[in-house]
């Protein structure tokens, strides 16, 4: 199965960061600093990927990068629901998706990696060309529900994991759309928008979330 073009790819965050990243851009973990009001990363996650090389230029650590993913409902979202994420909690109603494409990114000159499972496993497998993209990804996998690893493949959670990796920062013109879980907080982003002068759509997705 190849990608559709533009390739959707999604960064989720708690709506209390829409301001900062509408005013600074995206920006990496390792550069975010008091900007980060609620941390939706699990510790041993983060510290893992504080200690994860890219093998690829730029280099540095996968907390270098902003990180996106091909599909929403992630084992990620399913950890925080499940209790998995006690730094942050369980309530996922009040993130929000910043969707981009690969292509809006290309087009605004961000540089990109892009690995075929969750980039801090010693086997994430980094490319930095597009062009393989249709072979790197598990696409068929990226439009199903259900993730789950199986008896007959013990690697589908880490596969659903795939990121689009941009160091440092991504710019607030990179963001297309915003899904939220419900209208209050559709109404809620909207605001946020109003205030910052930021024409974006913002989109009701509740089968995104868990």
């Amino acid at each position: 199965m190849t990608r559709s073009q533009p390739t959707p790819v999604m960064h989720f965050t708690h709506i209390d960061h829409l301001p900062s990243i509408l005013a600074d851009g995206l920006v990496a973990d390792s550069r975010v600093g008091d900007r980060l009001r609620h941390e939706v990363g699990g510790r041993g996650v983060k510290d893992q990927r504080r200690r994860a090389a890219v093998p690829l230029p730029p280099g540095g650590v996968v907390s270098d990068y902003v990180p996106f993913y091909f599909a929403p409902r992630s084992p990620m979202m399913f950890a925080i629901k499940g209790g998995r994420v006690p730094e942050y909690g369980t309530d996922t109603e009040p993130l929000i998706y910043l969707v981009s494409t690969v292509e809006r990114l290309d087009e605004l000159g961000c540089r990109m990696l892009f690995t075929r499972r969750n980039a801090a496993l010693r086997n994430a497998e980094f490319t930095d060309s597009i062009g393989q993209l249709d072979r790197h990804v598990d696409w068929a996998l990226m439009q199903e529900r259900y993730w789950k690893n199986t008896d007959q493949d013990g690697d589908r959670r880490s596969r659903r994991m795939a990121e689009c990796l941009v160091p440092g920062v991504v710019p607030p013109a990179a963001i297309l759309h915003l899904v939220t879980f419900n209208a209050r907080y559709q109404a809620n982003a909207r605001s946020i928008l109003s205030q910052a002068d930021a024409m974006i759509a913002v989109r009701v997705e509740p089968d995104w979330y868990f």
